[in-house]
């Protein structure tokens, strides 16, 4: 779809509620080591679709004021939002400056219908590569050219009016300030005080985020600590005290910028359907052992396409008359993932935790495993690379970042090569949960159609997937297999990036090509 067809007709400096709550920051706004490993230039986004039912009026159908004003008392509980990047000229950490300059919403028209738009009448489905530039004229315009960061609002969305009434948000957040979980947190109460507003209450979140890093840099470790700290060898960062790159220009610890982002990088919506979810457990079911171990729909989906597209790739170098070498195939048999650190038996980090907490382990399987083993195998091989993470190792990892005196110095010690598979559980399987915004006239909620990042160039990246759930799940799905008693598991969707050649390669794409 053009791009000309999405046009932007305002933009909107938007402020806290309550003028008085960024006085109660500290400035400027300090992040956290899991923060300072992310890239500067690297945005957090993601476009939610909502259809109109037919009844509703459009002008009462997420109008745009209401929307603004919603935004402004969500912004009373995330303040920082409102500023701007800045490098603090000691530590050479990003931080968060200029509070009060405010967070953007966009106003756009497209005179498309998302019933148009959807894959087809069968299935009614919105798929994100059908939407215009697969979404990213959707989303509002990020800057990621050197020395354009911290021009960039951190906090920005475009509120895109359909032809049929519809409704498309498309949400952009600094990385630096929180992961896909924290994302969809701020989401889910944007959609709280929208609700509360709409309802004419007056729009307060009964339980407040923690917007504050747990480990704020060098102002908290005693000197004791600080030393203790700097004398842990971390295993994935060491420090280059030679570099002269800032933030913004050199190579980032958490980054896929190694990998194949060319042109021909095809993006690939795969859907596993509650049978082919049952399928999976089943093949991935050890013959020979008496207990069986139990795989999350993560790590089997992971599996699965980590040794398809390892096979993939195989194909591709056979049909063009090449001899795989084991040997030299490596980097196309890394694993990597990303680890959300907030559960109790990882961090125990705060609940409603809005920063990054996010760990990025990494391993390569074998050429035999992928090539030859069962489904069990290699699922085994995620499961052990995930839950053999040494948490305490990680906790003294993040201490030892935070208590760097000079973060630019800091790289990774591996970075991910290209063909590497890498898998990102995206809000751990709760982004349609409680973003609703509207009710139907039959008084139910209105979940939304399609919440999916856009298919942008941050995304164009061979052998990244990012695992979500479905729209199945709002409202949960009422749907039973022949055994009486027991559901059938929600569907998953994939976003996965391929060069073109292994994508058509993979046996899944065949059900891709029938959805699209």
């Amino acid at each position: 779809m053009s791009l000309d067809q999405v046009c932007v007709s305002t933009r909107h400096t938007l402020n806290c509620a309550n003028e008085a709550t960024v006085a109660t920051l500290e400035s400027p706004f300090s992040l956290g080591p899991m923060d300072h490993i992310v890239p500067a230039t690297l945005t957090i986004e993601a476009i939610l679709v909502y259809r109109k039912p037919t009844p509703i009026p459009e002008d009462n159908f997420i109008p745009i004021e209401r929307f603004k004003m919603a935004v402004s008392y969500l912004l009373d509980y995330y303040p920082h939002l409102t500023g701007r990047l800045q490098q603090n000229p000691t530590s050479q950490a990003s931080e968060i400056g200029s509070l009060g300059t405010g967070a953007e919403i966009w106003e756009a028209q497209c005179p498309r219908r998302l019933a148009n738009i959807a894959v087809s009448a069968l299935s009614a489905r919105i798929l994100v590569i059908k939407l215009p530039d697969d979404g990213h004229a959707l989303l509002p315009i990020f800057h990621s050219a050197i020395g354009s960061v911290s021009h960039n609002p951190i906090f920005a969305i475009q509120h895109t009016r359909f032809g049929c009434g519809g409704v498309a948000l498309g949400v952009r957040v600094h990385h630096l300030v929180c992961d896909a979980t924290g994302f969809m947190q701020l989401m889910r109460d944007l959609a709280e005080v929208y609700r509360q507003l709409r309802d004419s209450s007056t729009p307060t979140l009964i339980f407040p985020p923690e917007i504050y890093s747990h480990f704020p840099g060098l102002s908290s470790p005693s000197g004791r600590d600080k030393e203790k700290a700097l004398a842990f060898n971390p295993p994935h960062f060491y420090i280059d005290k030679g570099t002269t790159d800032t933030p913004e220009t050199s190579n980032p610890p958490y980054d896929i910028s190694d990998a194949s982002t060319a042109p021909s990088v095809y993006a690939c919506p795969l859907r596993f359907q509650s049978q082919d979810l049952v399928s999976l457990k089943e093949a991935a079911t050890d013959p020979n052992a008496q207990r069986q171990t139990s795989f999350t729909r993560f790590e089997l989906i992971s599996a699965y396409l980590f040794q398809r597209t390892y096979q993939a790739r195989l194909k591709v170098m056979r049909d063009k008359g090449d001899t795989p070498d084991p040997n030299s195939l490596q980097s196309l048999r890394g694993f990597w993932t990303t680890m959300d650190m907030r559960h109790p038996a990882r961090m125990k980090l705060p609940r409603r935790y809005f920063p990054n907490a996010i760990h990025i382990p990494s391993t390569f399987a074998s050429h035999e495993l992928l090539k030859n083993g069962a489904l069990w195998q290699v699922a085994q091989f995620i499961h052990d690379a995930i839950h053999s993470v040494d948490i305490e190792e990680v906790k003294k990892e993040f201490e030892w970042i935070a208590s760097q005196p000079n973060k630019s110095h800091i790289k990774r010690k591996n970075v991910v090569p290209n063909g590497s598979f890498i898998a990102s559980q995206w809000s751990r399987g709760k982004n349609y949960l409680g973003v609703d915004f509207e009710l139907a006239p039959n008084g139910k909620r209105i979940g939304p159609s399609l919440v999916s990042p856009a298919f942008s160039e941050h995304h164009r990246v061979d052998g990244l997937a990012i695992i979500m759930s479905s729209e199945e799940g709002v409202p949960p799905r009422r749907q039973f297999d022949q055994n009486p008693g027991e559901k059938l598991p929600l569907a998953v969707d994939v976003n996965l990036a391929l060069d073109r050649p292994v994508a058509n390669g993979l046996s899944y794409a065949d059900a891709l090509k029938r959805i699209v």
